[in-house]
């Protein structure tokens, strides 16, 4: 009897992978959490486009200590697009007085790529504050 690969997981549970990833300093996870042509949406509004040019602001997050707790997570699917909003507590910095401290609205979008979810474009700090 062959041994059946387990299923991966689906949109919902795929989108908490990069706030775990990031909280426990695992850049490599964190960066493939995206799709190659992905792209990142920084406080500023900035779309940073491409898994390697990503992975240079997620090292940027995990240097400054920045620790997610996901608040709150919904997800809505349509074949093989999944939309994901998130409520995002981060912490970043030293512990004590140094120590950043916001709320944010994720919102996401991923795809499935050979048979695995991506993230194809994730604004972790909220898309209307990004784009006002």
């Amino acid at each position: 009897m062959a041994n059946a690969s387990p299923p991966h997981p689906g949109p919902g549970k795929a989108c908490l992978s990069l706030p775990a990833a990031v909280s426990a300093g695992d850049l490599d996870a964190a960066a493939t959490c995206f799709a190659r042509d992905g792209c990142l949406i920084t406080p500023d509004a900035t779309a940073i486009h491409g898994r390697e040019s990503i992975r240079r602001v997620l090292a940027q997050m995990i240097v400054r200590r920045t620790e997610i707790e996901v608040e709150l997570s919904t997800a809505v699917g349509a074949g093989e697009v999944a939309l994901i909003h998130q409520r995002w507590r981060i912490h970043s910095g030293e512990q004590g007085d140094g120590r950043l401290e916001q709320i944010a609205d994720a919102v996401m979008i991923l795809r499935q790529v050979e048979g695995s979810w991506k993230l194809s474009i994730a604004a972790p700090w909220g898309y209307r504050q990004a784009y006002g």
